[in-house]
């Protein structure tokens, strides 16, 4: 059972969710395609942007950084860089449990609550939606305090969990019954279809729509179609609720409302041939001309499991795999994945890189490619094989090559997008296979996840390095249980134009042990279904900022195809509208400085594939901002001589010296990561900040001057600091 309120974590942490956007500005107006938001001022350096479709929203991306590890700096150094992930948008934590397992009292405490309390307290409780973790996490949850409570549990059920997955489910982690570990904890997962029908609901509405199917037992009609209008009223997303009502329609002989349920069905999409052909609650209107014509506009075959939809962390989730109103009491989620692993069974911190820049890369490369699954007698291959042929279609009718093969592994494909293993042991650099760009490759087997120990199975990291963009193994014994992997559709989703993450969440309907590592982000898919523009300044405004979006195509082609327009100011949602042509910022009360504002366009496909575009804008004076330089100081010390990374005091593994300067100014400081890491009271300042503070990459250090109390962020700079046997590449501004 789940539980009823959208706990955090149990009753003694709750996460706040608002339908609003947390800086509470003005919505958007739109007037003659001119969004004018009154809450914002400023004026603009004048400079525009190229435009680039963005896999999904790094804006609603939380990147996690465990400080006291140079690898996980490291790693997102250049992930925030990769991927345009705002400063507001990345935690640090200072506690995370040292070695590669934790209890998870230990993950609660010092990851979970922490990372999520900081999101609420910086207003990004609301707007997340994946949590990405950097490296030096620990990879497996000891689940032994919670499993305590349920002696009684079946064997397969097994006391350990991934760190991203628990953190996928995590409120469901304050369940007394330890409900994320049922086999369809994560009720995203697209299910089967034959669910769709049944009770999708939690609590009182789950008592009610009962009670109708109650009464439509007893042949009382009339209460049974109040009773599921109530509840469609609820919850619109509920469509299934009005399929019903049609058939209970249909049986009161009420034909004119039942054909107005069957067409409101089919307008909206969801109306198939063969859910009025197999109930004979139709057969009173089954001969009418009316219907019959209805009948004939409908696809004539249904799916074998639900279609792939956008992901979002705001949607609470039935039990039928559809979106319920917050008052069910269905669960929310976030997706999850591990950027890298530097530890134990994983990867040098310098392949960890450079998987994730294969992964970028791959971005709206996709074409026709293809897919392999492995139809081995390996129980490891057999769990998995009910739904090849049904992925095997999908493929198919997106233009892809689809192989079952009896052997284990692919052996010199050159065009490889995908491939479903099933074996405990392989030699993946020997099958010479070319993986496309941003390929999926992962093996259903029991301890290939298991990365913080020697086992005798061949690692998940060895398809990272031999060039997939993401894969996933278990961290324990999970037995050979399809729904704790991703079911072959994993594939499909994918190249329907999801994201990495997106594509392994539908997929997996208990993740409670699965770990995913890889770019989140990454969508080789779906870029046709996007509309690219590009973001500049329209000069000559001197009493409000208009920033204008140039399609590349015309306007009134591109407004088709787009749901909505989001205006991220910081880092931080600030408002939506209608597609637009431009964003006007009128003055009003936005802090001084220099600030990232962001556009996405928003595709209206199902998956909401989204085009970002970004730019920074002068609020005030420039002479009230601060001015930051900097250059990379070497050292003799080189930490890869001993292997280890973690950061202690005396570390000396160099620096970068900083020249910040405001005249005038209180205080100057400087930020990384999200996080203050240097601050003066003089108004000029050289600074040598010690890189076991920052780690190696591209570091992004941001300014700021306090003046009359506010803090005036300045011009970020990004000093590209290579491992200590490279040489330095400088300053970029």
């Amino acid at each position: 059972m789940l539980p009823k309120k959208h706990s955090m974590i149990g009753s003694r942490w709750r996460r706040r969710r608002s339908s609003k956007p947390s800086l509470s500005p003005a919505r958007f107006l739109s007037s003659e395609n001119i969004l004018r938001v009154m809450i914002f001022l400023g004026s603009l350096g004048g400079h525009c942007c190229s435009s680039v479709a963005i896999a999904t929203d790094p804006m609603r991306t939380s990147l996690i950084v465990n400080v006291k590890s140079l690898d996980s700096l490291t790693i997102a150094n250049h992930y925030a860089s990769l991927r345009g992930i705002p400063d507001r948008c990345i935690v640090t934590l200072d506690k995370v449990p040292p070695g590669m397992t934790c209890a998870i009292d230990e993950m609660r405490a010092n990851i979970l609550l922490p990372l999520l309390a900081e999101l609420d307290r910086r207003g990004l409780g609301s707007q997340t939606d994946l949590i990405a973790y950097s490296a030096d996490f620990p990879t497996a949850i000891r689940l032994d305090s919670d499993f305590a409570k349920i002696p009684d549990h079946h064997y397969a059920f097994t006391p350990v969990g991934s760190l991203n997955g628990l953190t996928t489910l995590y409120q469901l982690l304050g369940d007394e019954k330890v409900s994320y570990i049922s086999p369809r904890s994560n009720l995203y997962a697209r299910p089967d279809s034959t669910l769709l029908m049944q009770n999708p609901f939690f609590g009182g509405d789950h008592d009610l729509f009962e009670r109708a199917v109650t009464a439509s037992d007893a042949k009382d009609f009339g209460l049974a179609i109040d009773i599921f209008e109530e509840l469609s009223k609820r919850h619109p997303a509920q469509w299934p609720l009005r399929l019903r009502i049609a058939g209970l329609q249909s049986l009161a002989e009420q034909k004119t409302d039942a054909l107005g349920s069957i067409s409101q069905l089919l307008q909206d999409g969801f109306a198939l041939r063969p859910m009025f052909d197999e109930d004979a609650a139709f057969d009173s209107i089954r001969s009418d001309d009316a219907f019959v014509k209805l009948i004939a506009e409908m696809p004539g075959t249904a799916p074998n499991r639900l279609p792939a939809i956008a992901f979002s962390a705001r949607t609470s989730w039935g039990q039928n795999g559809l979106a319920v109103n917050d008052s069910a009491g269905g669960p929310r989620y976030l997706l999850s994945t591990l950027l890298a692993v530097t530890r134990g069974r994983g990867t040098t911190l310098e392949e960890a890189v450079e998987i994730l820049q294969r992964a970028v890369d791959a971005d709206a490369t996709g074409e026709a490619s293809t897919f392999y699954f492995s139809n081995s007698s390996d129980v490891r291959s057999t769990t998995r094989m009910p739904l090849v042929p049904v992925a095997a279609i999908a493929l198919r009718e997106l233009g892809h090559e689809v192989i079952i093969d009896q052997e284990r592994l692919p052996r010199g494909q050159v065009n490889l997008m995908g491939a479903m293993l099933g074996s405990a042991n392989y030699d993946w650099p020997l099958a010479r296979n070319q993986l496309r760009p941003g390929a999926i490759v992962e093996n259903l087997t029991s301890t290939s996840g298991v990365l913080h120990e020697d086992n005798d199975q061949t690692s998940m990291v060895d398809l990272l390095i031999g060039g997939a963009a993401g894969t996933s193994g278990t961290v324990t014994e999970p037995y050979s249980l399809q729904f704790k992997f991703p079911t072959p559709l994993l594939y499909a989703y994918y190249a329907a134009g999801a994201t990495l993450a997106e594509a392994f969440h539908l997929s997996v309907e208990s993740p409670y042990q699965l770990l995913i590592v890889g770019d989140p982000l990454c969508r080789p898919f779906g870029d046709q279904h996007n509309e690219l523009f590009t973001l500049e300044q329209s000069p000559g405004k001197t009493n409000a900022l208009e920033l204008r979006l140039r399609f590349w195509r015309k306007f009134d082609v591109a407004a088709k195809k787009l749901e909505q327009i989001e205006l991220f100011f910081g880092g931080q949602l600030a408002a939506t509208s209608p597609p637009a042509q431009s964003v006007r910022i009128n003055p009003a009360g936005l802090p001084s400085g220099w600030h990232e504002v962001t556009v996405v366009a928003v595709s209206r496909h199902p998956l909401r594939m989204k085009t970002v575009q970004s730019i920074y804008v002068l609020i005030g004076e420039e002479s009230d901002c601060p001015v930051l330089t900097g250059e990379f100081l070497t050292s003799k010390n080189d930490p890869t001589e001993t292997n280890d990374r973690t950061i202690s005091p005396g570390d000396s593994l160099g620096s970068i010296r900083a020249r910040i300067d405001s005249p005038g100014a209180e205080k100057v400081a400087i930020e990384h990561l999200g996080r203050r890491i240097a601050e003066t009271d003089r108004m000029n300042a050289d600074l040598e900040i010690p890189l076991s503070v920052t780690g190696y990459g591209p570091v992004r250090l941001t300014p700021f001057a306090l003046r009359n109390n506010a803090w005036i962020p300045g011009k970020s700079i990004t000093i590209d600091v290579n491992t200590p046997s490279a040489t330095p590449l400088g300053l970029r501004e």
